[in-house]
């Protein structure tokens, strides 16, 4: 049942909202009192969330500077609340609700929970020298002007990516997975290729053939998955394994398991997340490539016996990152350097300075993890790796324009189903400006 706030008394008002954002930042807010804080936040109750915020910030040591205008900091919230909400955000339905308690893991909860606290507030991105919320100590722009100028700079507007995906199989033939129906799509060797009824794709191995013959030559076939800038997609592998690819990936696997007794293998050029089916007796293998999977030389190789991890292994990137959520991996490079990983690791190989491998401890598993809980994460990001991220969500090309800094630093974040175009009002309250045409993105610094 929810629970309204009357319009009754103001320290009544007052105590109700410190008590919702108090059970949020201890991490013990039920789905009602979610529901209630979000319709609060939309219902603008001024007088008392000015005073609440402003205390739960100062308790949690995040205030803006001494000389912060609340009056202005929450009408901005407001502002960008209404954007997000154009952009698909409405409350108690973020895009983590339903994927959230299935990753997150220790150290993960509670920054993640602030997050989507700033995320239904639309005050979550923050920018630039470490300073929290710096665009608020400048004078604000009317609403109305700063509309007219981003319209003049945005001819069109980008959709953000969705389940779309290529299947290869075996002979080179191929599904566009995005249009097809649900059901069976094929049949590769002694297996069934799905597309389920949630949208992935599953592999349903029979044992003994299609035919109901035990098959003579257990020799697998492989198939290739693989998503376009602007797609993502899930796929249950024959064993049980799920993966989940990021925009701009491929993924190389068996159509069978059986046919190496001693290890499941598969192959991976992009991002992906993993939550691989235990089986001891035969460890699980992830080959990272740079630009096609199992073609040209392997980068690294992940040795699992079952746990969930994330691999991002972007040929523009300058480090592949293996990020551990739960269990144990060994990570081995290409000139034969190896280092095993805890849970909250995070092994990273950087390209073009060596095949050495560095270990992470308490990294940040919530920024590595959430493109696939439906976020951006700019932790400690610069202008060229957020756009990067951008550009293969967006299908967009990125260009830069102007002689201001490329390397200050970014942090926060915001959903990834918003429309280019609120990305970029968000992005733009730290001094940055963008423009759109078509495909074509300029970013003036």
């Amino acid at each position: 049942m929810v629970v309204f706030l009357s319009m009754g008394n103001l320290s009544s008002r007052k105590e109700r909202l410190n008590l919702l954002l108090e059970r949020y930042r201890s991490n013990t807010c039920t789905r009602e009192d979610m529901e209630e804080l979000f319709r609060l936040v939309r219902g603008r109750e001024e007088l008392a969330l000015f005073a609440s915020l402003q205390e739960q910030w100062e308790g949690a040591k995040l205030a803006p500077a001494a000389n912060t205008d609340w009056n202005v900091l929450f009408q901005e919230m407001m502002q960008q609340g209404q954007e997000m909400e154009q952009g698909g955000l409405r409350p108690g339905t973020s895009p983590v609700s339903e994927e959230k308690a299935a990753v997150t893991r220790r150290g993960m909860r509670s920054n993640t929970r602030k997050r989507w606290l700033f995320a239904a507030a639309g005050i979550f991105f923050l920018a630039g020298g470490g300073t929290l919320l710096r665009m608020l100590h400048r004078p604000a722009v009317p609403m109305a002007r700063a509309a007219v100028r981003s319209t003049r700079r945005f001819k069109n507007d980008v959709q953000p990516g969705g389940n779309k995906a290529i299947l290869t199989l075996a002979d080179g033939s191929s599904i566009v997975l995005d249009s097809a129906g649900n059901g069976t799509l094929g049949v590769q060797g002694k297996t069934k290729i799905l597309k389920l009824a949630s949208g992935s794709l599953a592999y349903q191995s029979n044992r003994r053939g299609v035919s109901g013959v035990a098959d003579a030559d257990a020799r697998p076939v492989y198939n290739t998955i693989s998503t376009p800038r602007g797609g993502q997609y899930q796929v249950v592998l024959p064993d049980g394994t799920k993966v989940w690819l990021d925009a701009n990936s491929s993924l190389r696997f068996p159509t069978t398991f059986d046919g190496d007794p001693k290890q499941r293998e598969v192959q991976l050029t992009g991002e992906a997340y993993f939550d691989v089916a235990r089986n001891p007796q035969k460890p699980f293998w992830v080959g990272v490539y740079a630009n096609e999977p199992g073609r040209g030389g392997e980068l690294q190789h992940v040795e699992v016996l079952g746990t969930q991890f994330n691999i991002m292994a972007y040929s523009d990137e300058t480090a592949v990152k293996t990020t551990l959520l739960e269990g144990a991996v060994r990570v081995g490079g290409a000139m034969g350097s190896k280092v095993e990983l805890k849970p909250n690791d995070q092994a990273r190989l950087d390209l073009g300075q060596g095949n050495g491998i560095s270990v992470v401890a308490d990294a940040d598993v919530d920024a590595a993890v959430a493109w696939k809980n439906g976020y951006f994460d700019f932790n400690k990001a610069n202008i060229e790796t957020i756009m990067r991220q951008l550009a293969r969500w967006y299908d967009v090309d990125v260009s830069f324009r102007g002689s201001g800094s490329r390397d200050r630093v970014f942090y926060g974040g915001m959903q990834r189903n918003l429309t280019l175009s609120s990305v970029f009002r968000v992005l733009e309250r730290s001094g940055v400006q963008f423009s759109i045409d078509g495909k074509k993105v300029i970013v003036d610094l």
